[in-house]
This record gives structure tokens, C-alpha cells and sequence, in this order.
């Protein structure tokens, strides 16, 4: 089931104004610098306000004014729009909805952040329930009755911290939907991180940036064990000479592994610390792809970058049947990527010269579609030769 149906930004980065429809598998394709990781930004911004509240989610970026969008045309207000399937009576033809409006006005003590927000959830009947924020007044409408008030510290965000409302007051819902925006997983890889030797957990969850790469590991081959077959199959299929990985302790430690691979005729396994770029990178996104309890939502940074185009035709295999168990976000810059794609699956990404503004899409999916369908060009070669948008 599609979790993130649509997002839409205004003055976000270089969001000027951009209105996304997602599927469950979807791929963004266009060059550096057309919007692509600021779209997967604004997720992973909605994420953090979820988990760590508003004002912190903007000081790791910088504050207000490093993220407002600052090219020609811009307003003075980031708005999110949300459509999701979080809370238990949504589906995919009455969704939850979201809206976060954040704006700075100065008075004499020094800058202050306004924010207003709206939930809007979904029942077996009658109108929904309505949650409104704005500065310290919090509005509930459940359509029984006249709508209820009370008063919310101004500068926090709903999201983060409604969810201690009771039942009644909406607060299963807002917790609903807070969790699926907590759980976003954004995979940005690191591989210096993803070399080291990791703690041991009971149940690791792949971490973001896949540091305790080891750890997930460990877990999958002894929980899953026909899962990390499949995963040594992967590797062996796009690493020649690679036959198994071997993760040992550290140090005679039981509390840590690192991981080693073992090579066609080199008689001692290596540490993954002395192994490629590339290697590194497949291995940490066959994990990924590979996770039998994903989040519902994984979006991945430049999944082509470092992988051999040899490689693609796997992964995009492993993303179909990984899309079947989460929704899946992929940014990409690789025609050869693009080749392996449905028409439905592409969204182009370009930037307006003169504005300084991202389009994203900048072609809609039916027109996509017809073109290829008209043309004897593959879809990466339509969209390489510019026909498409997003590009060079």
C-alpha cells in the first residue's frame, strides 16, 4: 500500500512551488542541482519535526532563513502539504492530510517563528475530524458539535507534540501519523561509517546512513538466513570473485562485528575497511532492499552512484520486490538507470534558470508515457537527448 500519496512544497530550498504524486515505486531523474535531495529534504524535514520538534528541525538545517527558498518569485512562508494513508479508517481514496505553514516576523526581543497546522484524519462515517494549530490556539472540530479550544505552547509543532492528547482529543490519530513520519527512512549512505565494526542490537533497523551496516548483518543471517543467501547471490552476481561474507568479532569482542568478504583466489577474507567505493555501496543497498521489515517509506539518495551499470539490472529487480514491502523514493542521474524503468515510475526534475526555482515534474506521467510509446527511443535515451525535460 502506497504510506506518502502527495507532497507538496512552497519556498522550501529550491522549492519554490512543486506538487508531487508518489507511487510505490517512484524515481527521480535529473542533473545536480535540479531539486532532487531537497524534495527528499523536505521528508526527512518532516520526519525530524516529528521526532525532535520544529525549532530544533530548523537549527540542524541553519534556522528559517538558510531554508527559505530565496530566488525570484519567492514568498515569505515554507508550507508542507501531506496526503497519507497513516490513521486506521484512511485508504487510498480518503486519505489523512497535513499542512505545516512556517513564517518569521521580527519583534523587539529578536526573530519568532510562526507556525500553523492542520490534520485532517478520516472515519467510518461522517465528516472527519479537523485539528487546527495556530500560534498558541489549538482548535478541534470532530463535526459533533460546537468545535473545541485550548491553548498550545506557540513555537512547538503539533506533530511533536499532540500526540499527548487523549483519544478523544485526536492525539491516536496525530500519533499515527507522527509515527509514520518518524519512521521516513532516508538511506544517504556513508561509507567510511559503513566500513567500521558496529555494536550489536537485538533488532537493528538499518540506520539511515547504514553504520551499523555489520550489525543489521549479523541479525539478517540469523533470523533470515534465506534472506542473506539471496543477499551473497546479489553480491556475487555484480562483485566478480566475491562468495560469501564473514562477520567477525573485533577483538575477540563478542559485543561488536566487521565485516569481512571472502574473494575467489585471495586465500585470507578482507576487511570491508580496504574494499572499494562501489563494493561498499552495493553491499549497503542490497541491505536495504534486502530488509524483510522495512519502514514504510525508504527514499535513497543517488542510487546509481559508484555501481557499475552492469549492476542496475539487479538492483532495479531488487527495488521492484522491495517496493512490495515499502514504499520506495529513488533519485537517480543515470540513463542506464532510466533504461530498466515504466514510464509511471519517472519523475523529471529540472531547474528554472531566470527563477532559480526546481519544476519537479517537469512533464506530466501520461505524457511520458505517450512519447514513449511514440518513439523508438528507450525511456533513458528520451530523457538524455532533453525530450523529457531534466537534463543537461
Amino acid at each position: 500500500m502506497v504510506a506518502l500519496h502527495r507532497i507538496a512544497v512552497e519556498n522550501f530550498l529550491s522549492l519554490r512551488s512543486v506538487d508531487v504524486t508518489l507511487g510505490q515505486l517512484s524515481v527521480l531523474v535529473g542533473p545536480n542541482g535540479a531539486g532532487k535531495s531537497n524534495l527528499l529534504d523536505a521528508i526527512r524535514f518532516l520526519g525530524d519535526t516529528a521526532r525532535f520538534d520544529l525549532q530544533p528541525t530548523l537549527d540542524r538545517r541553519g534556522g528559517f532563513a538558510e531554508v527559505l527558498f530565496k530566488g525570484r518569485g519567492g514568498g515569505k512562508r515554507i508550507k508542507f502539504t501531506i496526503e497519507a494513508v497513516a490513521t486506521a479508517h484512511a485508504h487510498d481514496n480518503a486519505r489523512d492530510e497535513y499542512t505545516l505553514e512556517v513564517s518569521r516576523y521580527n519583534v523587539p526581543s529578536g526573530p519568532v517563528l510562526r507556525r500553523t497546522e492542520e490534520f485532517k484524519f478520516k472515519r467510518i462515517q461522517g465528516p472527519g475530524r479537523r485539528i487546527t494549530v495556530k500560534g498558541a490556539r489549538f482548535d478541534l472540530d470532530d463535526g459533533r458539535g460546537a468545535p473545541r479550544s485550548r491553548s498550545v505552547r506557540a513555537q512547538t509543532a503539533g506533530l511533536a507534540t499532540l500526540q499527548k492528547l487523549g483519544d478523544d482529543a485526536g492525539g491516536a490519530q496525530v500519533r499515527e501519523l507522527a509515527s509514520l513520519f518518524e519512521t521516513f527512512r532516508v538511506f544517504d549512505i556513508d561509507s567510511a561509517a559503513a566500513r567500521r565494526p558496529s555494536v550489536l542490537e537485538p533488532r537493528p533497523s538499518l540506520a539511515s546512513d547504514a553504520s551499523n551496516l555489520a550489525s543489521f548483518l549479523l541479525w539478517l543471517s540469523m533470523e533470515h538466513p534465506e534472506v542473506y543467501q539471496l543477499l551473497e547471490a546479489d553480491l556475487a552476481y555484480v562483485l566478480p570473485g566475491f562468495e560469501r561474507l564473514e562477520l567477525r568479532p573485533v577483538g575477540g569482542s563478542a559485543e561488536s562485528r566487521v565485516i569481512h568478504l571472502k574473494e575467489a583466489g585471495i586465500a585470507e577474507p578482507i576487511p570491508l575497511a580496504r574494499a572499494s567505493f562501489g563494493t561498499v555501496r552495493a553491499l549497503a543497498l542490497f541491505a536495504m532492499l534486502h530488509d524483510p521489515e522495512p519502514p514504510k517509506l525508504t527514499c535513497v539518495e543517488e542510487i546509481d552512484h559508484g555501481l557499475h551499470p552492469y549492476a542496475l539490472d539487479r538492483i532495479v529487480e531488487r527495488l521492484r520486490s522491495a517496493s512490495r514491502r515499502t514504499q520506495l523514493l529513488i533519485a537517480t542521474h543515470s540513463p542506464a538507470l532510466v533504461n530498466r524503468l515504466r514510464p509511471e515510475e519517472l519523475i523529471v526534475c529540472e531547474r528554472d534558470v531566470a527563477s532559480g526555482a526546481s519544476r519537479i515534474p517537469a512533464i506530466d506521467a501520461a505524457l511520458v508515457r505517450q512519447m514513449t510509446q511514440q518513439s523508438d527511443l528507450t525511456l533513458g535515451e528520451l530523457w538524455f537527448s532533453g525530450a523529457l525535460g531534466g537534463a543537461l
